[in-house]
């Protein structure tokens, strides 16, 4: 993978912002509806294979859910807002709550869009407030779930995502 970047940063709100990207050659999907359907789609795809099925997305035209296998839900997310603006290729979920939200907000951000002469593909993250990571004023050891453990996860997850994306842009 080409340019793999990954970051994070704690807001000054307590909320997270994160985001993986990749440089590819050419565009993975197409600039559509369909190619931002796409995006949303094989991300969630890339969940479900990741974890081997442990953990699986659900979705209806309100929204989704991420559920542990065993039943519990994870995190809820609104409808997917498709934007396909030029050569920007978008897919949001706006964050509603979860075992793993501290409280509804922030979104989940597929993205694909020039950058130069390659195409970026992106996953954002906007504040977010995990349950696992230590509160404002808090010992740093009581956020070492979310550090060591959904946040690598996360990263990890992302990385499929490309993968997968670049597999279906060369099918």
């Amino acid at each position: 993978m080409t340019g793999w970047e990954t970051s994070e940063r704690v807001l000054e709100s307590g909320a997270f912002e994160s985001r993986q990207r990749m440089l590819v050659a050419d565009p993975v999907v197409e600039a559509s509806e369909a190619g931002a359907r796409t995006l949303g789609v094989s991300y969630w795809q890339a969940v479900e294979r990741f974890t081997r099925g442990g953990v699986r997305a659900r979705w209806t035209g309100d929204g989704g859910k991420l559920k542990l296998l065993g039943g519990a839900t994870l995190l809820t997310f609104g409808p997917a807002e498709l934007s396909f603006d030029g050569e920007l290729v978008s897919c949001r979920h706006v964050i509603q709550g979860g075992l793993l939200a501290l409280r509804a907000g922030g979104s989940v951000t597929l993205a694909q869009q020039p950058e130069g002469d390659q195409q970026e593909l992106s996953v954002t993250v906007e504040g977010y407030l995990p349950r696992l990571a230590a509160r404002a004023g808090a010992p740093p050891w009581t956020g070492m779930l979310y550090a060591k453990g959904q946040s690598p996860f996360h990263a990890a997850v992302s990385r499929r995502y490309f993968e997968l994306l670049l597999r279906r842009g060369n099918s």
